[in-house]
């Protein structure tokens, strides 16, 4: 009977916490900004788009993870940049695999409506990047040229940005029926240049998803 009761208990348990999945795809804006010391930063625009996945316990805490293309940018200027005659850096463009994971509370509001604040973890890996570097040339002639973000040029002075950028991202959403908005903040910890004032990237986005 003991035997029987345990076994009807571990049942009820598996149940209560029994995970469902969802799958969908995601589209969106970003605003990303540098934030540096001692130089001005100005923000950049961006999108984001890609697929999610949702492990939703019946207790109403999900996990979610997902991987999309990421597009951020912004531009760094100041007066002889890590003591090089370059004056602005440029980042048109700075593409990564953005590959988050979170945590988050469902709470039901109302006719298919929910609230779902989540607080999680980042990884971006640099894909591909570029934009414009301008300054004073060895002649003391002003230049402007274009750069590959992520990579060396011939140019000695430029040095390339890292790949690799990480950190907390803290979301907002709203759900009703399987159409998903999504408010979110990614803090990178990284610095994802060594000079140029360490830059690290500073990211608003909004975004919609559809469950499938």
């Amino acid at each position: 009977m003991k035997n029987l009761f345990f076994i009807a208990m571990l049942f009820w348990c598996i149940s209560a916490y029994s995970q469902h999945w969802n799958y969908g795809i995601e589209v969106g804006y970003t605003n990303n900004k540098f934030q540096t010391k001692g130089l001005d930063s100005h923000p950049q625009s961006g999108f984001k788009v890609g697929g999610i996945i949702d492990y939703n316990f019946k207790s109403n805490i999900l996990i979610e993870t997902g991987i999309a293309y990421e597009r951020k940018g912004g531009k760094l200027e100041g007066t002889n940049l890590a003591s090089q005659k370059i004056s602005k850096i440029e980042v048109s463009h700075a593409d990564y695999l953005n590959i988050p994971v979170s945590v988050g509370y469902k709470v039901d509001i109302k006719n298919k409506i929910s609230f779902i604040p989540q607080i999680g973890w980042f990884l971006n890996i640099g894909v591909q990047g570029s934009g414009q570097l301008s300054g004073i040339d060895n002649y003391n002639q002003p230049y402007t040229m274009g750069i590959d973000i992520f990579s060396a040029p011939s140019i000695s002075q430029y040095r390339p940005f890292n790949r690799i950028d990480t950190g907390p991202i803290f979301c907002l959403n709203v759900q009703y029926k399987k159409v998903r908005l999504k408010c979110s903040y990614e803090l990178g910890i990284n610095s994802v240049h060594p000079i140029y004032g360490s830059p690290k990237n500073r990211t608003l986005g909004a975004s919609v998803a559809y469950i499938l």
